[in-house]
């Protein structure tokens, strides 16, 4: 084989990004060594572009199986983040400072309000908040709107300060992650291993192998079909507050949010466009999300740019992550599909894995496996 001839690894994980590193870490964790392939820069396509929101209730619209999974990660965040921190030193900047949902006109109330009965009923930790509440909360609402639903448990992490963490923390534990690696196919060695050829001539083989490539994953050639993950770019900016003025995350319709960050940056997004892999910053993206903050926080478009940028989301076709075994090709699992919650999603996603690979199984991933698209009759 070239590039590592005679050499097999337990785990390879196709993919630097913030899924990956997790998925290593938490193996890791179990005592189980695993290489990470990266094409290019980790994290540089979703994670670096990422907002960072920690928010499952903003995530959908009723209660079920996705929900209780993003919950379920969140709850995994505090113990995540301080292993990590007291690992490596490095603060991912983690904050349950709590998130707003704004009904900006007295027409939207009555939606939200529907939606605050079946999210109180799973969290009565729940606040509806009239528009005085809700500004004393977040001293940046000084305009005009109606009501809000506050979430006192979730918030933000700062997504490059963690990625940054997991890599020192995986430099520590000696994991190995190669850049300038394009997987191109999967291929079953016959012995029950798996061989995995990149796109610069390289073959490595391993026992197991985790495609977690994040919006370029249907682009490896597996055994049988591709996986449907299709990219989707954002665009988003940042502007820089002198102190810490800005306490809270706002989601405000139809896509709008704005995070403060504990650094005095304030990151406010976000497009969503089906434009193939390319990235880009354009006047009419951003005006989407910034034109509403003229009459709802107008001193946002006040202070002084920081920067732009654009990142790619990897959607499936339900929306929904895939997470699991493929279901014909012995070794194979995927770990894609995170859309908008691929930093929300990381602890979880890193255990549903780690289970599946020790233990042969993870009852958290059944609405969630890769046979719903991959099924022999489907294709």
């Amino acid at each position: 084989m070239a590039g590592r001839t005679g050499s097999r690894d337990e785990v390879i994980i196709v993919g630097g990004g913030i899924v990956g590193c997790s998925i290593a870490w938490h193996l890791s964790c179990r005592g189980r060594r695993s290489r990470i392939l990266e094409r290019s820069e980790p994290g540089g396509l979703a994670t670096h572009a990422a907002a960072g929101i920690l928010g499952p209730m903003n995530e959908t619209d009723s209660p079920g199986p996705f929900l209780d999974l993003m919950r379920k990660s969140l709850s995994l965040y505090p113990a995540f983040v301080e292993a990590l921190a007291e690992e490596t030193g490095l603060s991912p900047d983690f904050s349950a400072s709590g998130i707003l949902a704004v009904a900006p006109r007295p027409e939207d109330r009555a939606a939200l309000l529907a939606r605050f009965a079946w999210q109180q009923a799973l969290d009565p930790s729940l606040v509806f908040c009239e528009a005085a509440e809700a500004r004393s909360l977040e001293p940046a609402l000084t305009g005009e709107f109606d009501s809000a639903i506050y979430y006192p448990d979730e918030g933000h992490v700062y997504a490059p300060r963690l990625i940054k963490a997991l890599l020192g923390s995986l430099s520590r534990r000696r994991i190995p992650l190669e850049q300038g690696i394009t997987v191109s196919r999967i291929v079953p060695s016959g012995q029950g291993t798996l061989l995995v050829h990149d796109r610069e001539g390289g073959c490595r083989e391993a026992e197991k192998v985790v495609l977690a490539a994040g919006a370029l994953l249907s682009d490896i050639e597996i055994p049988g079909t591709r996986i449907p993950v299709s990219p989707v770019s954002g665009q988003i900016l940042a502007v820089r507050s002198p102190g810490s003025f800005y306490r809270r995350v706002v989601f405000y319709p139809p896509h709008g949010y704005f995070v403060p960050k504990l650094d005095g940056t304030v990151v406010i997004g976000a497009t969503e466009e089906t434009i193939g892999t390319r990235t880009r910053v354009t006047p009419a993206g951003l005006m989407e999300f910034l034109a509403p903050l003229s009459s709802l926080a107008p001193g946002l478009l006040e202070l002084p740019l920081h920067h732009t940028w654009s990142g790619l989301r990897p959607k499936s076709p339900d929306a929904l992550p895939i997470l699991g075994p493929h279901p014909e090709c012995p070794g194979l699992f995927i770990a894609g599909g995170h859309y908008r919650n691929g930093i929300l999603l990381a602890p979880v996603t890193g255990e549903i894995l780690a289970d599946w690979i020790e233990e042969g199984a993870s009852p958290l991933s059944r609405p969630f496996l890769p046979d719903r698209f991959l099924k022999t009759g489907d294709r």
